[in-house]
């Protein structure tokens, strides 16, 4: 179930440094040595900023999502999304439950992942059904070991039909 990140603030954040130097880590912030932990926001002064820690039925976190919201063109993007249990449903049945909603309430949602991301089929098989594009640029980011992996972009735009 998502919750707001803010209540569990400190637990996101010292989770996410248990990871720092991770094969989830490096999934999650797109590249090898931007080792920063990112910061719950305390208020709301991130405009258009949305923060959920996932947790179960029994308030364990398992993962935190994030995502903004651009209103000046009904845009959702710059999503994060990062699993503190692996191999957990309960991560990704909240996960495209909110995409889902998403996709109704907004004209254009897009996201990147890097290449070789385990959850790649179903975020494929997500953008799919509501015809989205995906777009692969090759080869274009460098994990720590200098492998190179690719850069995927998902898009879905949701266009009002004229009668």
């Amino acid at each position: 179930m998502l919750k707001p990140a803010l209540m569990y603030k400190n637990n996101i954040e010292r989770k996410f440094a248990e990871l720092l130097y991770s094969e989830e880590y490096f999934y999650y912030m797109g590249a090898a040595l931007y080792n920063t932990i990112p910061e719950v926001a305390a208020d709301n002064s991130d405009y258009g900023k949305i923060e959920y820690a996932i947790v179960d039925s029994k308030d364990n976190l398992l993962g935190y999502l994030k995502y903004f919201i651009y209103t000046e063109t009904d845009t959702v993007s710059n999503f994060g999304l990062i699993s503190f249990s692996k191999g957990n449903q309960v991560l990704g049945i909240d996960l495209f439950n909110e995409l889902e909603k998403l996709v109704h309430r907004h004209r254009r949602i897009e996201w990147r992942m890097v290449g070789g991301n385990p959850v790649e089929r179903h975020y494929d098989n997500f953008c799919s059904k509501y015809g989205g594009n995906k777009v692969v640029l090759h080869d274009a980011i460098k994990d720590i070991d200098g492998i190179y992996h690719d850069d995927v972009i998902y898009e879905i735009l949701r266009v009002e039909e004229e009668e």
